[in-house]
């Protein structure tokens, strides 16, 4: 230890920088004051997130804005406590009234919420925050000229009559742009997006620039049938750069490339045939860590009930697909199985509905997450929500509060 103490703090860095995982690094730094030193200096902690992928730390629940922290003995779950206590899930630092606002999308430790302006569900009061620093940043208003091109959006998320403020014409989220490399926070993008009649709008706003700019969508006749427009755009996949949502009545992705900020139309059907896609989050994409892209298709519909997955891999929209594995999940999954709620390295996330013996008794209607590791079919619990009404979940990924800096 002597040793390791007398060494400046550039040598130090590079040795722990070689450190297996966040959640190591963090017992690392508790070691001694030098490790902390050098662990938490925001130039260490950027070349460290580059390297090293973020931590499924809970599930996010959109409606009411609810962090579930992972629980033991997952191995993120101290940190997730953790990230609960310190960070204003309620985002009460944003301009009143609080409960105006509505949770949208979350990345790289931002959330991106919005608020209703009067008489429209479709322009919104855009913010991009940061719970865990209270940190927060109005975007600019759409320009006139570009919101002129849209027209008669159908409505993505709420429009259940009672509740208009929470009703949206348009689907925003975030992507990540740029490289945590270098002394500079990376910059964001936020994605607007509204299905029209016979055609799809989309703009993008660029923290760099400071301003909005239009998209160009791919001229294909799955576009433009007004049946095939009604699809809600929030129910997407992400990985490597991309964002993926199915196309209504077809076998078909629409892509967003957020790197290149270019769409295309990718046929999947080579992994949808004689399967039924009921839901959008039977099929899910994982980062691999050779670049590629793993998509895993979740097939529930069987005559045995059994839920079976299966996993392909493709790189840069080839329309050759290469089949990995098919896995059988447990037996007693198959009427309980309600999704894949998101992805990790190689590890999924899936949702389990309460069981049907336990109907009858409310405290046992709990809604079950369970990591599955695709390798080694390794179960584990990871978390559990006390609510029958959860509508969407997604998984939250982030680092440790000693890895944490303000991302806006």
């Amino acid at each position: 230890m002597a040793g390791l103490l007398a060494l400046n703090d550039d040598v130090l860095a590079d040795i722990l920088v070689r450190v297996p995982s966040p959640l190591d690094l963090a017992h690392a730094s508790a070691a001694c004051v030098s490790f902390r030193r050098v662990a938490s200096s925001a130039r260490f902690v950027r070349r460290f997130r580059s390297l090293h992928a973020p931590l499924p730390l809970g599930v996010l629940c959109p409606d009411g804005a609810a962090f579930h922290p992972a629980l033991p003995p997952h191995p993120s779950g101290a940190a997730a406590r953790a990230l609960m206590v310190a960070a204003d899930f309620s985002f009460s630092f944003l301009p009143p009234p609080v409960h105006a606002w509505l949770l949208r999308d979350h990345r790289d430790g931002r959330f991106l919420l919005d608020r209703a302006l009067a008489g429209s569900t479709t322009f919104t009061e855009i913010a991009v925050c940061d719970p865990l620093f209270r940190r927060q940043v109005l975007l600019p208003p759409i320009p006139g000229d570009l919101a002129a091109s849209v027209e008669k959006p159908y409505v993505q998320r709420g429009g259940d009559g009672g509740r208009q403020s929470r009703s949206r014409s348009s689907e925003i989220f975030l992507a990540s742009c740029g490289s945590l490399d270098g002394g500079e926070e990376p910059s964001f993008a936020v994605i607007w997006m509204a299905c029209c009649r016979g055609n799809l709008v989309a703009f993008f706003f660029s923290s760099e620039a400071q301003q909005w700019h239009a998209l160009s969508p791919p001229e294909h006749y799955a576009l433009s049938m007004r049946r095939v427009m009604g699809v809600r755009l929030g129910q997407r996949n992400h990985a490597h750069g991309c964002f993926y949502w199915m196309i209504t009545l077809t076998h078909r992705w629409l892509v967003l490339d957020a790197r290149r900020m270019e769409f295309s139309v990718v046929d999947i059907s080579p992994v949808l045939l004689g399967r039924a896609m009921m839901f959008s989050n039977q099929i899910t994409t994982l980062e691999s860590r050779d670049g590629r892209t793993i998509v895993v298709v979740a097939d529930v519909f069987r005559s045995d009930k059994r839920c079976v997955l299966y996993l392909y891999m493709f790189m840069y929209f080839s329309d050759r697909w290469q089949f990995q594995s098919k896995i059988t999940l447990p037996e007693e999954w198959g009427c309980r199985f309600r999704g894949i709620i998101g992805a990790s390295e190689e590890y999924l996330f899936i949702k389990l509905d309460h069981p049907k013996q336990n109907l009858g008794d409310p405290v046992e209607q709990n809604i079950t997450y369970f990591t599955f590791h695709i390798k080694t079919m390794q179960l584990g619990k990871f978390c559990e929500i006390s609510s029958g009404t959860v509508n969407e979940a997604y998984l939250y990924t982030g680092f440790p509060l000693s890895q944490s800096l303000p991302s806006v």
